[in-house]
């Protein structure tokens, strides 16, 4: 079990979620579960490296995110789906995840993943660094100025919580160079070789908004992020470039939802693909839960 803060500078940093937690908090805290369940279920060592493959996450109720009068009690239960061995010895997993708050099932999340000794770890880093014509031990760049996109333009109020900077637009996609900022308390709260998986999807739900914001219209104060599909296809080395771009379309359903095909690249290689899905709230619900 797990508690869920009221008030978080950047959970709780969201134009249209102020009364409700983060999908991104129930996010970290389904990675966070997943580690803890390899070294304690699975006989993954304390030492060993993971790698994240993808993530399948969806909002199952919406109203167990609202936040009442004291912090969150939430519960996940782990099922193992899938099992990757070596040897006969168990070196990933994929874990059917689900959320309770206060005994109510809130969401769920598919997670894939894999793990590894450090020494593995460190060949298999050196190789693709070299491959790109990169040095064995990473660099963290100098920063350079750039001209992040308005906060509000991806659904956030505090300017460093906004990652997205010189949007273009064509017909169909925008495209936004994401900011790699290794001194944000939050997205690198501790120290990292590549560009971490939770950066990723922050740029992938930020990249969504923008472009529902710019192509249709709609107003980031109302939309939410109810599901987040991705995969990991390689490495983001922070020396180059990393690029989010996205596409939507309304939901053929008609369900009030936007959908954006994301992809995060590096060069002309992706290095994560996926799909965000964004619930646009009706004007009245919505006014009644500010």
């Amino acid at each position: 079990m797990t508690r869920l803060p009221r008030n978080h500078s950047y959970f709780s940093d969201h134009r249209g979620t102020a009364a409700t937690y983060d999908p991104m908090l129930l996010i970290e805290v389904f990675r966070q579960v997943a580690i803890y369940y390899a070294h304690t279920f699975a006989g993954a060592d304390r030492s060993q490296k993971f790698i994240f493959g993808s993530a399948d996450f969806e909002i199952i109720d919406r109203e167990t995110f609202r936040i009442g009068t004291c912090p969150g009690h939430c519960t996940i239960i782990a099922e193992v789906v899938n099992e990757k061995t070596r040897d006969g010895v168990v070196t990933g997993l994929t874990l059917e995840m689900t959320a309770y708050i206060e005994g109510k099932v809130a969401a769920r999340e598919a997670m894939a993943y894999q793990w590894m000794p450090a020494e593995v770890w460190t060949r298999i880093r050196c190789r693709g660094r070299n491959s790109l014509g990169l040095p064995d031990m990473h660099e963290i760049p100098n920063a350079t100025p750039v001209a992040r996109m308005r906060p509000g333009a991806v659904g956030r109020h505090n300017p460093r919580n906004a990652i997205l900077a010189n949007p273009t637009f064509d017909t169909a996609e925008i495209s936004a160079v994401t900011v790699i900022d290794t001194n944000h308390p939050s997205l690198f709260d501790h120290a990292l070789d590549h560009v971490p998986g939770m950066l990723q999807f922050e740029a992938a739900r930020q990249i969504a908004m923008a472009a529902a914001n710019a192509s249709l219209g709609l107003d980031t104060n109302r939309m939410v992020m109810h599901q987040l599909e991705i995969s990991f296809e390689k490495f983001g080395e922070f020396e180059l470039e990393t690029i989010a771009h996205a596409v939507v379309e309304t939901d053929p359903d008609g369900k009030g939802a936007v959908i954006a095909a994301i992809r995060i690249t590096q060069g002309d290689e992706a290095i994560a693909t996926g799909r965000v899905h964004l619930q646009v709230m009706p004007v009245d619900i919505w006014t009644m839960v500010q």
